[in-house]
């Protein structure tokens, strides 16, 4: 927007990370420079993104503090030494613990170094008819204003669950691998990965579905309910996300509307593409954590007619 407009101001309450890079793949280009095939070239940087993210990953938990000095220095690379990076980009929590934007071609950091953007940051005191008001007193003057934060997670759609006729309290369940909840039956949440492609972890829940509901037309079910098994009976229920691990305000403030985790992999939501790819395939659907109703019945009138004098 900053090339459509005379200045451009961008107003934080706290900085995030940032990570300018080329807005292309150049593992891309040199395939295709080999005229490599398509379909290889698509397997081929699909894997080299999901191992570099995994990599990437990783590295924020074992070492936060030289990948932080990293993510700064890109920003530095374009702003330079005189720019007030501590204030408008340094974060105060690790990286991954909220989301890092992607910033092609660094054009927000062009636009800075070029005089045609700027950050400021601050809190919103009030609005005027000239523009801001900000806590620290400045005023910040502003022809429109575009919001962008502060948003309430709206968990359910406004979709009102009940079932048998009382209402469902969502966090009163505990969820089953992120996806589905206890005593809530025939339902599965689409709920994809925070670092990762949204749809990588979509594409598991579609393939997962599509065995679950091959094995209950196989046994005759109508209806199937996650439930706790007997060795899950003393198990601790937790907040549904560890907030060391990943903590955005939108998350937090929802936190009460969620529902909870235990602390075994069935019962958690691990957002952990590498280990979840290997073991959604293997989710074994005779477990007693799946509760069938209305196999019973079939299963005794096939027995019924199979014993029936011809």
């Amino acid at each position: 927007m900053a090339a459509d407009c005379r200045h451009i101001t961008v107003l934080q309450r706290s900085p995030t990370y940032f990570i300018p890079a080329l807005n292309e793949n150049e593992l891309a280009n040199t395939l295709r420079d080999l005229q490599i095939d398509e379909t290889w070239i698509h397997e081929i940087v699909r894997r080299k993104i999901l191992h570099d993210q995994a990599v990437f990953t990783r590295r924020t938990f074992t070492e936060p503090e030289v990948v932080k000095q990293e993510l700064l220095a890109g920003v530095r690379a374009y702003l330079g030494p005189d720019y007030d990076i501590d204030k408008h980009f340094t974060p105060s929590y690790r990286p991954w613990r909220q989301r890092i934007a992607f910033v092609p071609d660094g054009d927000l950091f062009k636009g800075i170094a070029a005089g045609r953007a700027s950050v400021v940051t601050d809190e919103i005191d009030r609005f005027t008819e000239a523009g801001i008001l900000l806590k620290s007193g400045k005023l910040l003057e502003a022809d429109i204003i575009v919001t962008a934060t502060g948003f309430n997670l709206n968990v359910l759609g406004d979709i009102e669950f009940s079932i048998d006729g009382k209402p469902l309290i969502f966090s009163d369940t505990v969820t089953y691998r992120g996806m589905m909840f206890t005593g809530v039956p025939n339902l599965v949440w689409v709920f994809g990965y925070f670092r990762a492609s949204w749809t990588l972890r979509v594409d598991l829940i579609a393939d997962f579905v599509c065995r679950l509901l091959n094995h209950m037309k196989q046994i005759g079910a109508k209806k199937v309910t996650p439930a706790l098994r007997p060795e899950d009976k003393d198990m601790p229920l937790l907040p549904w996300i560890d907030p060391e691990n990943f903590n955005p305000g939108y998350i937090m403030r929802a936190m009460d509307l969620l529902p909870k985790r235990g602390d075994k992999p069935e019962w958690q939501h691990t957002q952990d593409y590498w280990r979840e790819k290997d073991t959604f395939p293997a989710i074994d659907l005779d477990d007693p954590a799946f509760v069938y109703d209305g196999f019973e019945q079939l299963r005794h009138a096939r027995v019924w007619r199979s014993s029936r004098p011809i």
